[in-house]
């Protein structure tokens, strides 16, 4: 089985919520979700700090000490496709709906 996340990426703070649906213990699929604070730091250049989740629909506000944070490049963009990439350099494609 094959799932999908779905992306969105708001002007409004936090700017990013990442949504998939997942199966706990082969039980019912459950939606888990991710917001997170996007920073431009260049033109090409983001910052993504990781700020809560939800998961069984339990809302976890995460610490400072264990947020998770990643620099995002830009490394393609048009009216429909956004192609970004961590330090590492594996590639994100998100495709506007």
């Amino acid at each position: 089985m094959h799932a999908h996340c779905f992306t969105a990426i708001s002007r409004d703070k936090p700017r990013v919520e990442a949504k998939i649906g997942v199966k706990f213990f082969g039980g019912q699929e459950n939606e888990v979700s991710v917001k997170a604070n996007l920073s431009v730091v260049s033109g090409v250049r983001m910052t993504e700090t990781y700020e809560s989740a939800t998961v069984l629909g339990n809302k976890i506000n995460l610490p400072d000490a264990i947020k998770y944070t990643r620099d995002l490049y830009i490394t393609y963009v048009d009216e429909d496709i956004l192609v970004i990439r961590d330090s590492s350099g594996v590639p994100e494609i998100l495709v506007r709906k």
